[in-house]
């Protein structure tokens, strides 16, 4: 299954960059190959319309919506213009097309410390040439485990303080909803932060 899908129908423009705002609704506000969502990279301004064909050797596909991805600043100046040859194809060698499989599932490993292995050529490909395993996406992924580690623990706690209200007396209930709303708020901001769904 794909890590994400096309279910935008955007009008046809001339220029790339118009085609940003359907973009960033069907790759979820994150990065097409290092999955950071916006709220981590601080916004909107930190993506970028990147063509997954570059436009440098295939001009035909520069305004098509179908070679068009949502991509991180850094993700997406690696990646560049970057194409395999005929020759590396014939290896099985080229990037991962995250609107056709998951990498991550068919052919990237995440490891404990965050770093990622490829375990296809295709993934092999695309890891070393968009540097999938840039310190700062180590980290990334880290944190998101750990997040994940956590999410259950504090929904739980949500649970219990929920148990709690119920058998406590009326006039203590404030502090009581006070912890249950800030556990809430946590919750869904570090769902946002890392892409959580």
């Amino acid at each position: 299954m794909a890590l994400f899908t096309r279910e935008s129908q955007p009008p046809i423009f001339n220029n790339s960059r118009q085609y940003k705002p359907f973009l960033r609704v069907d790759f979820r506000a994150r990065c097409a190959y290092c999955e950071r969502p916006e709220e981590y990279l601080g916004g909107e301004e930190s993506f970028e319309v990147e063509h997954f064909h570059p436009k440098s050797k295939f001009p035909q596909l520069d305004s098509v919506y179908s070679n068009l991805y949502y991509a991180c600043r850094g993700c997406n100046a690696h990646k560049s213009e970057t194409w395999p040859s005929d020759e590396q194809t014939s290896r099985g060698m080229h990037f991962v097309d995250p609107c056709v499989a998951d990498p991550y599932i068919h052919d990237l490993s995440e490891e404990d410390d965050g770093s990622v292995t490829g375990t296809t050529p295709s993934g092999i490909y695309s890891s070393a040439h968009i540097r999938l395993h840039r310190e700062e996406l180590k980290r990334w992924r880290r944190l998101r485990a750990q997040a994940l580690t956590d999410l259950p623990v504090l929904v739980a706690s949500i649970g219990y303080f929920e148990q709690l209200r119920s058998v406590t007396p009326g006039s203590e209930h404030g502090e009581l909803e006070a912890r249950i709303s800030v556990l809430k708020r946590y919750i869904e901001e570090t769902k946002r932060r890392f892409g959580i769904d």
